[in-house]
């Protein structure tokens, strides 16, 4: 009797787990890349970038990759 209440828990813990990943939106997950390229290195989000470290920011609704460089007194993502 106690299995059978094991496998239903884990069974229902499952579907649930699920569920509540299927709730979290595109629009939340892609929150994390950058409006611009320079926000995709400097704080208030990205404090811990340098120069060299990997980078995405949004241009024109295109996902651009590249990495952070230093041009004047900030860095910025160049592709």
């Amino acid at each position: 009797m106690f299995s059978k209440t094991v496998i239903v828990a884990a069974i229902s813990a499952l579907f649930a787990s699920q569920a509540i990943a299927a709730a979290v939106s595109m629009d939340e997950r892609a929150a994390m890349i950058a409006p611009d390229p320079i926000a995709a290195c400097n704080c208030p989000n990205n404090c811990r970038h340098k120069n060299g470290s990997s980078c995405k920011f949004y241009d024109n609704g295109n996902t651009i990759s590249g990495e952070c460089q230093i041009e004047g007194d900030h860095l910025k993502c160049v592709a």
